[in-house]
């Protein structure tokens, strides 16, 4: 069978592809996002056309924040969820997670906020990233993660649906330092499946992290209350 029919056909959507060159992956890549723009636009639609009062939730995004999101997401939901226990099936359920998180993108918790759009985009991408990982080629997903949100944004900042900016505010550098130290631990747990790692290595990173998240916590509560 060729093995674009074989990798394309739902049977196979969590199985290593049939081949992991670059164009071949690139090429895949491209099959699963048409798809995501395809669910996100009739979603989209619908909602509008559906739901009184919807309006499709707009927010900030920046050059810096769609880049480090490529790396921040693929290695939370994904890439260490493979190190850890190698089953496809784990990274289906944390591939769940993030993709329901995107409906609550504009931060406000009601029928007519929700982004339904953005959460039938990441659908497809959710299979896509499964089977990268699991053909043992983890960097190309987080490589084509950040470059598609890279292209998405500047077409849209392009077309004039949002302004472009490289950092819009302190979010987005929290963003890039959470990404970067996440990423170092996706490496150190993959360096782990080589060899025996010395555990004391993750704190630093952990420790970055756990400092983003009590920083970004305490600005919440101070604009809450300003």
């Amino acid at each position: 069978m060729i093995p674009e029919i074989h990798d394309i056909n739902p049977k196979s959507w969590l199985k290593p592809f049939q081949r992991t060159g670059i164009f071949y992956l690139v090429k895949m890549g491209l099959f699963y996002h048409g798809l995501s723009l395809i669910l996100m636009y009739a979603g989209s639609f619908l909602a509008t056309n559906v739901i009184s009062d919807y309006e499709i939730p707009e927010f900030p995004v920046s050059i810096s924040l769609a880049l480090s999101s490529g790396l921040l997401e693929e290695s939370v939901f994904f890439g260490i969820p493979y190190y850890l226990t190698g089953n496809p099936l784990i990274l289906f359920g944390t591939g769940i997670v993030w993709s329901v998180a995107h409906l609550f993108s504009s931060g406000v918790f009601s029928i007519e906020t929700l982004a339904y759009g953005g959460f039938l985009l990441t659908i497809p991408h959710i299979f896509f990233s499964i089977r990268v990982w699991i053909s043992k080629k983890g960097w190309f997903a987080i490589l084509f993660h950040s470059v598609w949100n890279f292209a998405f944004l500047i077409l849209y900042c392009m077309w004039g649906l949002r302004q472009c900016s490289i950092i819009n505010d302190m979010f987005d550098i929290l963003n890039v330092v959470m990404a970067t130290s996440v990423g170092v631990i996706l490496y150190l747990a993959y360096q782990n499946k080589k060899k025996r790692i010395n555990r004391f290595l993750y704190l630093v990173p952990t420790a970055l992290i756990m400092f983003v998240i009590i920083l970004s916590y305490s600005d919440q509560i101070i604009r809450d209350f300003s």
